[in-house]
């Protein structure tokens, strides 16, 4: 496997922002991903495992690392007759429509989450009011720490919102296996086809987008309602905007840098934050370089 140097990472982002890393590789097999991050571990060279590139932000200072991207590793079965398996760079919308292809329902809330099936598992994604943590049997994990692979269980990986007890920095997902239901196929269909319509009228993903921005504070309290409510729709900061659509997405109008977006979400926060008293916490990784006062967005 050949590794590139200063590769532009913008192209490979949803959000179509970043900087360039120092060195680039796509495995072509989970054994290789496995072997990868075994040397880079070894050598002690930071490294980042990059899916579908969703839900992060990449700063314009780029990242001094390896970037190991599982574009690669989309293989998809059937094991059972309700138990299907896929790599860690499967995309979420092709896992959904292939398992209502096999009459298999508990995937159609996937089908408009442009991520993968490994950053899903860490993030516990999510969508119309469902997630990983119902429908995940268990995942194949490369444990950096003890070179290790092995299998967690569904309660092993302790799924809470938008969080698991995997850490990105030691384990490496390379695959995971979907416990679902047998239903009729027209019916899954049927439902996956108005999630994904939905996903269209709702948010807009006509722009280059990183997901939802910010996570909701509370069960029963949506984290785009309070942005709408305080007036976030108005918000821009040089080519980053506050979309129009949906409050809780910040779009690129093109050519928006990593301190555009960081100054949009800290004016989002503060918001908030005056208008309801409630501080805001992203569902947005970050990876490269940020300053002092654009890391205090992240802080729990």
């Amino acid at each position: 496997m050949e590794a590139q140097s200063n590769v532009s990472l913008a192209r490979y982002t949803t959000l179509k922002v970043g900087g360039v890393a120092g060195s680039f590789c796509q495995p072509a097999s989970v054994d290789e991903l496995a072997q990868v991050a075994s040397d880079l571990k070894q050598r002690q060279e930071p490294f980042f495992i990059l899916g579908g590139g969703s839900n992060l932000l990449v700063s314009n200072e780029g990242f001094e690392g390896t970037v190991v991207r599982t574009a690669k590793l989309i293989e998809m079965r059937q094991l059972e007759s309700d138990v299907i398996e896929a790599d860690a760079g499967a995309r979420l919308p092709h896992l959904a429509k292939y398992a209502a292809s096999l009459g298999l329902s508990g995937l159609e809330f996937l089908v408009g989450v442009p991520g993968t099936v490994g950053g899903a598992v860490i993030m516990n994604a999510g969508a119309h009011n469902s997630c990983v943590a119902n429908i995940l049997l268990d995942a194949t994990v490369f444990d950096t720490a003890t070179n290790d692979i092995h299998k967690m269980s569904n309660s092993e990986l302790k799924f809470v919102y938008r969080h698991c007890a995997l850490d990105p920095a030691r384990h490496v997902v390379l695959s995971a296996r979907f416990k679902l239901i047998g239903d009729d196929r027209a019916t899954i269909e049927q439902k996956t086809k108005h999630n994904e319509e939905y996903r269209w009228k709702t948010q807009p993903l006509g722009w280059p987008n990183a997901g939802s921005t910010f996570k909701n504070p509370e069960p029963t309290r949506s984290a785009g309602l309070l942005l709408d409510q305080s007036g976030a729709k108005e918000l821009k900061e040089g080519q980053a905007a506050v979309s129009s659509i949906h409050a809780n997405f910040v779009i690129n109008t093109g050519g928006a840098t990593s301190q555009d977006v960081t100054s949009l979400l800290k004016r989002m926060q503060e918001g908030v934050l005056k208008k309801f008293e409630i501080q805001l916490h992203p569902e947005w990784k970050t990876l490269g370089n940020f300053s002092e006062s654009e890391q205090e967005i992240w802080r729990e």
